[in-house]
């Protein structure tokens, strides 16, 4: 019996690790992919919230190669805004037409906002990606989906998921980090797939 129950638990074992490393190259090779779309765009709301106040507006968000535009609509009940990024750094520009520019595009939001928002983080993970540099934690499902992100303190769930182009986009993701809570709702996504076949 002893035997029995070694052998069973030992082949669980392997079952588990090829499961783990199946969906990891599933990830790496979805991340390939969206690696290769360097023109792309999104349509949604955001929430805010920070533990005592809290808000929600439009996003609509705007990606060609290294920089991207930000429009939001409502949120947090302060009118229309834009944000612009890119190498040189990140604009913020209000309805009335006054600016305020900075090197960090988080340190301009958290500025204009009043607690921090990982925009620089939420390019990547508003794909299903981690960001550039230490993953403290993540759970991967069968398609190389991801489902759990612990990435800069911050910790990324991703409920629900669409397919666009033949690609799984989010839908839908809640990032937490202590009392602050950032969440996104995706309505529409654009993917350049013209421009990656250029590329």
């Amino acid at each position: 019996m002893i035997l029995v129950l070694l052998f069973f638990n030992a082949c669980t074992g392997v079952t588990v690790k090829e499961d783990v490393v199946g969906n990891q190259a599933a990830q790496q090779k979805r991340a390939e992919m969206l690696g290769l779309i360097s023109d792309w765009g999104l349509v949604g709301k955001i929430s805010l919230d920070d533990g005592d106040r809290g808000g929600s507006g439009k996003l609509r968000w705007n990606v060609k190669s290294q920089h991207s535009t930000l429009d939001f609509h409502g949120a947090m009940g302060r009118g229309a805004w834009q944000l612009q990024t890119g190498p040189g750094g990140a604009v913020l520009k209000e309805a009335n037409g006054a600016q305020q520019t900075a090197v960090s595009v988080d340190d301009l939001v958290q500025q204009r906002m009043g607690w921090p928002v990982p925009v620089e983080a939420l390019q990547w993970w508003v794909r299903g990606l981690a960001a550039p540099g230490v993953v403290e934690n993540e759970e991967i499902d069968a398609e190389g989906r991801l489902q759990d992100l612990q990435q800069f303190g911050w910790r990324v769930e991703f409920s629900r998921y669409q397919t666009v182009e033949g690609i799984p986009l989010p839908k839908r993701l809640n990032a937490g980090r202590g009392d602050y809570r950032v969440k996104l709702a995706i309505g529409r996504w654009r993917l350049d797939l013209d421009k990656t076949l250029e590329n």
